[in-house]
């Protein structure tokens, strides 16, 4: 909420210039209720602060309650433009930030607005906000790609030792003595056959399963740290009038 300032420098009510009109499509709160963000009422636009510098509304100017419509300027409560959104299907003007309920007339407003440090009316307060960036970190869970597992076949040459029997001919050649058999003592061609026999090779192949892989997925943390650059506003305090600063947490102090 800005403080009333409608005669000082560029600053002037449009009901004091004539030719001065609001612009077509723009609206005009001006005769709206001005209402807070739990809906109770504060007062009514009676009038608009022009900055004839820039020809353009500041400041709306809102008599309190159901009171006097014409504008007194000791009665009357100031908003910025800034601080208020216009409602043009209801008529109305919501002051944000603001709760209707804590405007009891126009006695609590200039209670607020021109109490001094010792509280004595009559020197007014106005009041800058600073405002900084705050990180706001979230996660979500993103594709980090896939583990694919296949088999192939490899061909490898394997020797192993085998034993193997086989039959061979033991030939004895032996004296008769005289005399023996003489039965079968005869001249003529003749002829044995003695079959020999042996072990053979023989290589089989057939498939075994010797190993398995079980595939599954475990979740694993890991701390990352965020770098980002966030603004911030600082105030800058011109001294040259010898100003009077006060910090809550410090106490007063000069500069």
């Amino acid at each position: 909420m800005a403080s009333n300032h409608t005669d000082a420098g560029s600053f002037r009510r449009m009901s004091e210039m004539n030719n001065y009109t609001i612009e077509k499509g723009d609206p005009d709160p001006r005769g709206c209720t001005v209402i807070g963000t739990d809906g109770a009422r504060i007062g009514t636009v009676v009038d608009l602060v022009v900055d004839t510098n820039a020809m353009k509304v500041r400041q709306l100017l809102v008599a309190p309650g159901t009171g006097d419509t014409r504008g007194a300027d000791d009665s009357l409560i100031t908003f910025d433009v800034n601080e208020v959104e216009v409602q043009p299907n209801t008529r109305e003007v919501v002051a944000r930030g603001v709760a209707g309920s804590a405007f009891t007339g126009s006695d609590a407003y200039r209670q607020r607005m021109y109490a001094t440090d010792t509280g004595r009316p009559g020197s007014q307060q106005q009041r800058i906000t600073r405002t900084e960036e705050e990180l706001n970190i979230g996660k979500r869970e993103v594709s980090r790609g896939e583990v694919r597992v296949g088999k192939h076949v490899e061909t490898e040459r394997v020797s192993e030792p085998v034993t193997r029997r086989r039959e061979e001919a033991v030939i004895e050649r032996r004296a008769v003595e005289p005399g023996t058999r003489p039965d079968r003592a005869s001249i003529g061609e003749g002829e044995i056959r003695v079959p020999l026999m042996e072990e053979e090779v023989v290589v089989e192949k057939r498939p075994v399963v010797k190993e398995e892989l079980v595939i599954g997925k475990r979740m694993v943390e890991e701390r990352d740290t965020v770098e980002a650059e966030v603004r911030r506003e600082e105030f800058d305090i011109d001294d040259s009038a010898n100003v009077t600063s006060r910090d809550r947490s410090r106490g007063p102090h000069k500069g």
